[in-house]
């Protein structure tokens, strides 16, 4: 799902719907819990605050949430769909696990870079120390080429991981989608986790009782990559067409046959939410390993590259 508009991380919000789950399992009324959690988060303080006022006003908690910024548009549908149909604390317990494994698969990937980031720092420093020790290269010199590479490998990394942001407030949104599914293995992997983020909110939303051609629409917004978005198009157009949950999705290239076989026997069945949902979590499970594997030779290939990098600056 989307983060983009959320000032929550998703460790703090896998925090959050855990501790939501155990109020509303409790039976505490939704204002007092959100008090409660005002009160032991300090963090979040001010946009839980902000939601308890919205709900004293009256209104519900999707769209309190959404108003104080702790729910993006997703996140909004979802909960209102819970609050609906009296789901509350399952689909809260359903967020805190995919909030967790989501929070988890950031911190490996990037606990797991941070010593390769240090041996680069040292080799940055070490590498021209023995012309400065020979008085080939003055104290300014060595400044430059220790901190000033540092200062520009960081600008470089900050303004690379601004870069989506940038393209596409700049109008080249699709532009930079199209390149990143381009890649030969990632762009593989990009496709597989938000088709599997979509189908993890279309069955939450059906379970929340809304109509296919009601949800639908609303999943597909949790889909980042704008060049995939672009092939729900030709779905989107017959959603009021009459026609079957499994023709639709026919119309989208990027699912695969197996995912339209599951929804095929899934719809014939009438359990279209479930099957396509206990599915999706053995393919949740597939991708997880997938991204344990990347955090495992990232490292490996951030070493390669320092390594390169010193043989060749002393050769």
């Amino acid at each position: 799902m989307d983060s983009s508009s959320l000032i929550l991380s998703p460790a703090q919000l896998a925090t959050l719907f855990s501790k939501l789950r155990q109020l509303e399992s409790a039976g505490l009324p939704a204002i007092q819990a959100f008090a409660l959690l005002a009160e032991s988060d300090t963090s979040l303080k001010t946009p839980l605050v902000l939601m308890q006022r919205n709900l004293k006003a009256g209104i519900a908690i999707s769209e309190a949430g959404f108003r104080a910024k702790l729910f993006d548009d997703t996140l909004r549908a979802l909960i209102h769909a819970a609050e609906s149909s009296g789901r509350l604390a399952e689909v809260y317990g359903q967020l805190t696990r995919y909030y967790s494994r989501k929070a988890v698969r950031f911190a490996k990937v990037r606990s797991r870079m941070w010593l390769p980031a240090i041996t680069l720092a040292i080799a940055l420093f070490v590498q021209p120390l023995p012309a400065l020790v020979s008085d080939e290269i003055s104290t300014g010199d060595y400044m430059f080429l220790t901190f000033g590479r540092l200062a520009i490998l960081a600008l470089l990394i900050v303004l690379l991981m601004r870069l989506p942001g940038i393209l596409r407030n700049a109008g080249m949104g699709d532009l930079w989608s199209r390149l990143q599914l381009a890649i030969p293995v990632v762009g593989q992997h990009i496709i597989a986790r938000q088709l599997n983020d979509f189908f993890f909110a279309l069955t939450m939303l059906l379970e929340g009782g809304l109509a296919f051609s009601e949800a639908m629409p609303k999943a597909v917004a949790t889909i980042r990559n704008e060049a995939l978005r672009a092939k729900f198009s030709p779905a989107l157009k017959i959603l009021d067409s009459g026609a079957s949950v499994t023709a639709t999705l026919e119309k989208v290239s990027a699912i695969d046959r197996m995912m339209l076989g599951v929804v095929n026997s899934s719809e014939q069945s009438g359990d279209l939410a479930g099957g396509i949902s206990h599915y999706n979590q053995q393919q949740a499970e597939v991708l997880d390993r997938q991204d344990d594997e990347l955090a495992t030779w990232l490292p490996r290939l951030a070493y390669a590259l320092v390594a390169v990098w010193m043989i060749n600056s002393l050769l």
